[in-house]
This record gives structure tokens, C-alpha cells and sequence, in this order.
């Protein structure tokens, strides 16, 4: 998996870190940082096959360290509550009906336009070339490489291609492709995985949500 020195998500997921600046505080600004692309992966895919392995998330993630201004003065009965909360499963209704998952690959994750896709990296990938004319770093790869900090367990974002429903354009207006369109999503969840009991925890989704900031939905996979 590419490798990034990356302010936004750089610290480590140990007891006494955090995986980078939670949703408790203010949103990171862009910064560059490093990205070997060197360490793509083989065959030429920017991300793991639907097929990869759910992990639980580990029993001493911290959520104390981790939202430590948020918490700050409250009691401990209530903090006790938030710890479980963010431990919990993030709520995916509605769920894809067992027909249309029968006739389609469904994800769950966040639409991105590629145009936002290669912003995100021109803004905080250091490899980004300033001349126009010269070849630049995958910024699909660049892009999972940032957003899997906050994953635990290994776990990992993917990019994938989604069919644009009427749904969806109604839900978000900003999406740039017309329905029936093909578009990017960052796939927090496949279906496959759902259906094998795989659940991420609000944790994980809010933290990216508060990065990406807009909410993740079910897609029809293109």
C-alpha cells in the first residue's frame, strides 16, 4: 500500500496518539506530504479486491486520547457513553434490498468527482508536479493511502465506479455526472463485506466524513 508522511493523518494509533486531528477539533488544512508511488501495488489497481478480510477494531483503541478537547469536563458517565458510541457500528439504513443486491454489486462510501479527486492530491501530495505538462502521481492511490489511517485493524478505503441513480442526484445536486452516468465512490463497505457480518464503526465514518465533509450511502456498483 502506498506510504505517505501526511500531517493530516500521521499520528500513530497507539495508546498515547491519535490517528490524526479527530472531528473533535478543527478540520486540517491542506499540507503537502510525501507519497512513494513506487509502492503500488501489482497488476495496476489503485486498491484491495472486494474480497479482503474484515478485522474487528482492536479493544484498546483509546477514545479518551483520542478526543481529548471534546471530553474535556465532562462526567464520566458520559464519557463512558461516547466511548461506546464511536466503538459501535455506524448506522447504514437504509440497506439495499437482498433483489437489487442479487442483480448488482452495491458499495457503501462517499461519492468524489475526479476533478476533487486530483485536487486532494495536488493539495497535499509533496510529489505533485507544478508544471501541467509533467506526468503526475495516481491520485486515486494517493487518496487511499491518506483515508486509511484512520481504518482499523488493516482495514481499508477503496475506489470504485458507481452507476448515478435519480436517487442519488437528488440527494446530493452537486454530483457532476447525469444520472446513469458512471462516478467515483470511496468505498468504506462492499456488500459482500455487510453480508459477512463486517460493520464500520462510527468512529471510522466520522472521522472521514469530517475529513471528506459529506456522508457516506449505498451505491450501485458500475
Amino acid at each position: 500500500m502506498p506510504k505517505t508522511t501526511s500531517k493530516v493523518a500521521s499520528k500513530s494509533k497507539s495508546k498515547s496518539q491519535s490517528p490524526y486531528a479527530s472531528s473533535s477539533r478543527a478540520p486540517p488544512q491542506p499540507k503537502h506530504v510525501t507519497f512513494d508511488a513506487r509502492e503500488r501495488d501489482p497488476g495496476g489497481s489503485s486498491s484491495e479486491s472486494d474480497d479482503e478480510e474484515y478485522q474487528s477494531p482492536p479493544d484498546e483503541l483509546i477514545i479518551r486520547d483520542l478526543f481529548l478537547d471534546k471530553i474535556k469536563g465532562w462526567p464520566e458517565e458520559k464519557v463512558q457513553r461516547f466511548e461506546d458510541y464511536m466503538r459501535s457500528p455506524y448506522d447504514m439504513s437504509p440497506i439495499p434490498s437482498r433483489s437489487a443486491t442479487r442483480q448488482a454489486r452495491y458499495y457503501f462510501g462517499y461519492y468524489i468527482s475526479y476533478s476533487d479527486l486530483c485536487k486532494f492530491s495536488e493539495e497535499l501530495n509533496a510529489d505533485w508536479p507544478e508544471d501541467p505538462t509533467e506526468t503526475t502521481p495516481d491520485p486515486g492511490a494517493f487518496l487511499e493511502s491518506v483515508l486509511n489511517v484512520v481504518m482499523l485493524e488493516g482495514r481499508r478505503v477503496r475506489l470504485r465506479s458507481a452507476w448515478v441513480r435519480e436517487e442519488d442526484k437528488e440527494r446530493f445536486p452537486r454530483i457532476k455526472e447525469s444520472v446513469g452516468e458512471a462516478c467515483l465512490v470511496i468505498v468504506v463497505l462492499s456488500m459482500l463485506d455487510y453480508r459477512q457480518g463486517c460493520r464500520p464503526t462510527n468512529f471510522e465514518v466520522k472521522e472521514i466524513t469530517n475529513l471528506l465533509r459529506r456522508k457516506p450511502i449505498w451505491w450501485k456498483g458500475a
